[in-house]
């Protein structure tokens, strides 16, 4: 039981098995309309409070100044520092769904669902606390002789595809291709989640019986940014600006939201292959991979700091923790006052609550940008087991993630039209520069 809580910081919403995919069909990637830009945005939703069930995370496996403007613009809210939320439209009901830059379907959970348990077989619905559910189908209909089926770090899910019109952001996007699932093991006390990924890794598979697909072979198709991009209802870029653990943050399509930044910015380009370094492919499974150009670890008074080499990672805001080499972890756990220590409870680096966090800075595009001590001890993911907090950063075992504990101090944005990410340091007064 108290090893079953770990997952929902760890989301990684990386689905499994994407070694070896071979896509049935593809689609073009999204045009170069218009190079990268900061547009100040108006098409913003805040990110909304959900309460988190937090499970034993199993690895990450498939995932494999500002000018003026206007766009959409969305409130996020980053509950107990474990997600990135926001309100989406679907058909004509509202929903509570999980921001992902990590995977790129956009689904929902169907009212009367199979709750799964964490081998997929099924139990008792009371095990899955979710939000509220879809009650209804999709308003264009359901796509014949498809399924849905996906497999994340920490869910089990399947179910059906149809078209239905999605709003994010004030844009709303008609007939995009969704999926409702009726199958599931997701205990995140949302509806659903939103997809923000390369279309290389939809999870589509050809006949109507997920039990019979060849996880070498899924089927590719448009995610729904990628159709608001073609229906020319935005640039290819999207934005987040975090409010840690609030409800203050935002999420923006086309542009960046309106929010204060210290003027400190950096752009790296997006690799997408950690082991090649090349550019996107829809052939291939690939994430928004970046070259991380190291870290600062500093002393507990800001002296006898340490500075590390670069390596590659992928930017995923479904993941809370950020997962860096072994080296950096490790002088970031020895550099809190006590050091924090690994508990068999978790397998994660844990400190005592009132612990004193080191001074930590990330550097990205050679410029270095601070950690708050919020984000390096998070306070609400308290283990029961051992009474002591979660370490934001930790040991990424090979595979390594900015995530939340990370994002939640700069504004991330993702321009798909030149493939870059930039990142502008938030104005957040409990970060030390």
């Amino acid at each position: 039981m108290v090893g079953s809580w770990t997952a929902a910081f760890l989301l990684g919403l990386a689905a499994s098995s994407a070694a070896a995919k071979t896509p049935e069909k593809s689609h073009r990637s999204l045009k170069r309309r218009a190079p990268g830009v900061d547009r100040v945005t108006h098409n913003v939703i805040p990110l909304k409070p959900v309460n988190s069930v937090r499970h034993h995370h199993t690895g990450l496996r498939r995932r494999q100044s500002p000018g003026n403007g206007t766009a959409g613009l969305a409130a996020i809210n980053n509950p107990g520092q474990a997600n990135y939320v926001a309100e989406v439209g679907w058909g004509n009901e509202t929903f509570s769904m999980i921001l992902d830059t990590g995977s790129s379907d956009t689904w929902i959970l169907q009212e009367g669902f199979q709750c799964l348990d964490s081998t997929g077989a099924p139990t008792a619905k009371s095990n899955c606390q979710t939000g509220p559910q879809f009650k209804g189908n999709f308003t264009g209909g359901q796509i014949e002789n498809v399924n849905f089926n996906i497999t994340y770090g920490s869910g089990i899910l399947a179910g059906k595809f149809g078209w239905e019109d999605i709003t994010i952001a004030n844009v709303t996007v008609k007939d995009a291709q969704v999926a409702v699932v009726d199958q599931a093991w997701f205990t995140f006390g949302v509806s659903g989640l939103f997809g923000l990924a390369f279309a290389s890794l939809t999870s589509e598979f050809p006949g109507s019986d997920p039990t019979k697909n060849d996880p070498t072979h899924y089927m590719t198709y448009e995610p729904v940014f990628y159709k608001m991009v073609d229906q020319h209802l935005s640039l290819p870029t999207f934005s987040f600006a975090p409010d840690r653990d609030g409800p203050n943050g935002y999420f923006s399509v086309g542009g960046i939201p309106p929010v204060s930044t210290t003027g400190k910015t950096a752009a790296a380009s997006i690799l997408t292959s950690k082991d090649t370094r090349s550019k996107p492919s829809i052939n291939r499974p690939d994430y928004y991979y970046i070259n991380i150009d190291g870290a600062i670890v500093g002393g507990i008074n800001g002296t006898n700091s340490s500075s590390f080499p670069p390596f590659v990672g992928f930017v995923d805001t479904a993941t809370t923790l950020t997962m860096l080499p072994s080296a950096i972890a490790t002088s970031i756990a020895r550099s809190f006052n006590p050091p924090a220590t690994i508990a068999s409870s978790t397998q994660l680096y844990e400190v005592p609550c009132n612990a004193t966090a080191p001074k930590l800075a990330i550097t990205v595009g050679g410029v270095n940008f601070p950690v708050s001590a919020d984000d390096l001890i998070v306070r609400p993911l308290l283990d029961p087991a051992t009474n002591q907090c979660i370490v934001g950063f930790q040991d990424g075992g090979g595979d390594y993630i900015l995530g939340a504990t990370f994002l939640n101090n700069v504004l991330s944005t993702f321009d798909l039209g030149t493939l870059e990410m930039e990142e502008d340091e938030l104005e957040h007064p409990q970060v030390d520069s």
